[in-house]
């Protein structure tokens, strides 16, 4: 299922570039291989937990479709898979065509952000390991909770000094460099702030020492 037009970036990453055919094809090789990255099946497991049963969800940055084709296959009724990623878009839509489930997903390749106001309601929105690809996280977060759903997943890097102060070096040297490859580790703090104020609430904190895993839920009017 197709649809509309490619979307322009609205933000200072090369996601062409970045994430091309042959990193698409990595990913896919090692899902296919050893399985979930183990915090992506900490998300996929709370959200299962939560009740996905006839849900659709909102898969943002989605790569190789990790998280939707495993919901869909756990029975999420639908999906809508949002890549600025040309490639990533193609080897998920190749994956879910393998698994019987290609009918069942709406494709939208460009910025998420630019989307906002065209997107359906949904029941879930997963971010696996995007808001560090995103340096406005207020936008991102806005054009999140546009769809209105029940819960939010999001993959993240932690926040600790020890992260942050080799990513600023890092992040330093692309732009001395001209590079359009960058990565940003939000501050906790402000991503609490920002969906708290959108009415969501923690509903799941877990992950590892780098990758953290966090799932908000709405709030109860």
């Amino acid at each position: 299922m197709t649809g509309p037009p490619p979307l322009p970036c609205r933000c200072d990453q090369d996601f062409e570039g970045l994430f091309d055919a042959r990193e698409a094809e990595h990913d896919l090789n090692l899902w296919q291989r050893t399985g979930l990255p183990a915090p992506t099946r900490e998300l996929v497991d709370v959200l299962r937990r939560s009740g996905i049963e006839g849900a659709t969800v909102l898969d943002i940055g989605a790569g190789v479709g990790m998280v939707h084709l495993e919901l869909l296959e756990s029975g999420a009724a639908r999906a809508i898979d949002v890549d600025a990623s040309s490639a990533y878009l193609s080897a998920a839509r190749g994956e879910a065509e393998r698994r019987g489930v290609l009918d069942r997903v709406e494709y939208r390749h460009g910025d998420v952000v630019g989307m906002a106001g065209t997107l359906p309601p949904t029941d879930l929105v997963a971010l696996d390991r995007v808001i560090c690809c995103y340096p406005d996280l207020a936008a991102l977060l806005r054009a999140t909770v546009a769809v209105n759903p029940r819960l939010i997943g999001l993959v993240h890097p932690s926040d600790a000094w020890w992260v942050r102060a080799p990513i600023a070096l890092f992040n330093a040297a692309g732009r001395l460099l001209r590079r359009h490859h960058f990565f940003y580790v939000h501050r906790r703090a402000n991503l609490d702030r920002l969906l708290r104020g959108s009415g969501y609430r923690e509903h799941h904190r877990g992950g590892r020492r780098f990758w953290k895993v966090t799932v908000y839920a709405r709030s109860a009017a």
